[in-house]
């Protein structure tokens, strides 16, 4: 949830926007007013009203001119409608869940003189991103007029959401709210309980419904050190599109929207205009994803939720849980897969499917003691399906691109840890990787494609695993992310540790990015408090690790 409390921020912030995190206040509008496409009839707004619903100011001859006079000489040489541009998102994106990517950098400020021009930079950095995707300065809302699709959203931004994209959130902590220095907190490899989510965020964890930003920036000073707060709306991206965004790719790709063009002289349309044609084509990129196959065969089993108005009380009622980070050996994983090879009668297995069925063996023999009367558990996978289709979507593609690997093995098999065991859980996780392909891929997209008042296909993986009553659970891994060479060009080198904000969602697993300086590689394992216990002194899993911290 979103932090209510969060105390103004203790730097002068030369934000564009009145309001924390750039975000606005509730709007004394219903939401379809507050976000409805301005060129529809909108009965909501009474025509004498001065105020435009993109936040422009509505001139006596029905010209659109932003509140700011900033944003006025900006456009001054343009037309400006006021209308918002709309992105039309994918079928699998509207698959994701309704939450952000969290990822805090963490980098050490050698002296207090250099934090300034750090966090100029910084807010530099973002502002090109935003030149580049435009879209990032809007907002995921809910479709005006969804039909028969449960819980359809779309990105809207407007002219004025770009051009006043606000600053960097910065926040300088107390001692009393952050006891520690940046050189104890290193020392103690950034344990995720310090990082709390209402200190470092700059958005709550899961995202409104009817409005929520797609991008936002916190930069959390502490003292010798500053820790980066980054979250991004899973709808319109993927860890691919972060590992994108920070590492500066998307400044240079296939899809760069160039907002200082140089036209040699030549006429050009207006600003809006270049950025309605901006969001009309990444509206017509995302229907790769959009459309099922003609000759479709479904052999798929996918689950979804059936739409109601409101959870009910036992779906509200989560159980309390630990989060730790579990540093494996290279050498350990190394020796890990050599064991499991010798029994695999020489068929292929990656380092990452040995890890994964260490992982899955070693939680699901901490749960079964929770779980009475369950004889399964199933392994869901998130996987880049970028390459996965016939004509491959480009490298760059910012949008969200996952869909899921599923596996599913009896207890009584992943409570033995001996390695014949461990071979077959590793060797299904490859075949289920593998299985992946487009027919795979286009039964998903068809059952969000196709509307229905009953299906919810919102956050599709989860509907189709179940972790508060069951064994179930899921690994994602941003192994592969190069965001620990992210530096935002705040030239403070590179981050010393990248993590994700507190959180406790019991039966997940992140494997963290890897880091070329270190000789291990990281997982962030979420259980239950007592399955975390048991963990914690299983002999076959820990001798796997050399370190852990919560």
């Amino acid at each position: 949830m979103a932090d209510s409390n969060q105390e103004p921020d203790p730097f002068t912030n030369d934000t564009m926007s009145d309001f924390a995190n750039g975000s606005s206040p509730d709007s004394p509008f219903p939401s379809s007013a507050a976000t409805s496409n301005p060129s529809e009839n909108n009965t909501d707004l009474d025509p004498s009203d001065d105020l435009h619903t993109n936040g422009s100011a509505i001139t006596p001859n029905g010209i659109a001119r932003s509140i700011s006079p900033g944003v006025d000489a900006a456009l001054e040489p343009y037309d400006h409608p006021g209308s918002d541009h709309v992105i039309q998102l994918s079928s699998i994106e509207h698959c994701m869940p309704r939450s952000y990517i969290r990822i805090c950098f963490a980098y050490r400020v050698p002296t207090p003189e250099v934090l300034p021009e750090a966090v100029e930079k910084l807010n530099h950095f973002v502002r090109k991103v935003v030149d580049a995707k435009p879209y990032l300065s809007g907002y995921v809302v809910a479709v005006d007029n969804p039909g028969n699709r449960v819980g359809a959203v779309e990105i809207r931004f407007s002219d004025t959401d770009f051009l006043e994209y606000p600053n960097v959130s910065m926040r300088q902590f107390t001692r009393e709210e952050f006891p520690y220095t940046y050189d104890e907190i290193c020392e103690r490899g950034l344990p995720p309980s310090v990082i709390k989510p209402e200190l470092v965020s700059a958005l709550g964890e899961s995202a409104d419904e009817h409005r929520a930003p797609v991008f936002r920036v916190q930069a959390n000073v502490v003292e010798g050190g500053l820790i980066v707060s980054v979250y991004l709306h899973h709808c319109i991206s993927d860890g691919t599109g972060f590992g994108l965004l920070a590492s500066g790719s998307v400044l240079n790709d296939d899809f760069t929207f160039d907002r200082h063009l140089d036209t040699r002289g030549h006429d050009v349309p207006s600003l809006s205009m270049r950025l309605d044609a901006f969001a009309t084509r990444k509206s017509i990129v995302r229907r790769e994803l959009s459309y099922p196959f003609a000759n479709q065969i479904t052999n798929r089993q996918l689950k979804y939720k059936t739409a109601q108005a409101v959870p009910t009380e036992h779906e509200l009622l989560k159980p309390r849980g630990r989060g730790c980070v579990f540093a494996f050996p290279s050498t350990k994983l190394d020796d890990l897969k050599q064991a499991l090879e010798a029994h695999a009668d020489g068929a292929f297995m990656t380092r990452h499917d040995a890890l994964l069925a260490l992982i899955w063996h070693g939680m699901t023999k901490a749960r079964i003691p929770s779980v009475p009367g369950v004889t399964t558990s199933k392994l869901l996978i998130p996987v880049d399906i970028r390459k996965k289709l016939k004509k491959p979507l480009s490298e760059s593609y910012f949008g969200a691109a996952v869909d899921f690997a599923s596996v599913q093995m009896h207890l009584c098999h992943l409570a033995d840890s001996s390695a014949p065991c461990m071979t077959e859980t590793a060797l299904a996780v490859r075949k289920a990787v593998n299985g992946v392909d487009e027919p795979y891929i286009r039964q998903a997209i068809a059952l969000a494609t196709y509307p229905n008042p009953r299906i919810d296909v919102r956050d599709l993986q989860a509907s189709n695993m179940d972790r508060t009553n069951g064994a179930d659970m899921y690994i994602t891994s941003w192994m592969k992310l190069n965001v620990y060479e992210s530096t935002f060009e705040m030239d403070l080198g590179r981050p010393d540790w990248v993590r994700k904000p507190w959180s406790k969602d019991p039966g997940s697993c992140i494997i963290l990015p890897y880091d070329d300086r270190k000789d291990y590689l990281e997982a962030v394992i979420q259980l239950v408090e007592a399955d975390m216990a048991r963990l914690l002194e299983d002999p076959d899993f820990m001798g796997y690790v050399t370190r852990w911290i919560e």
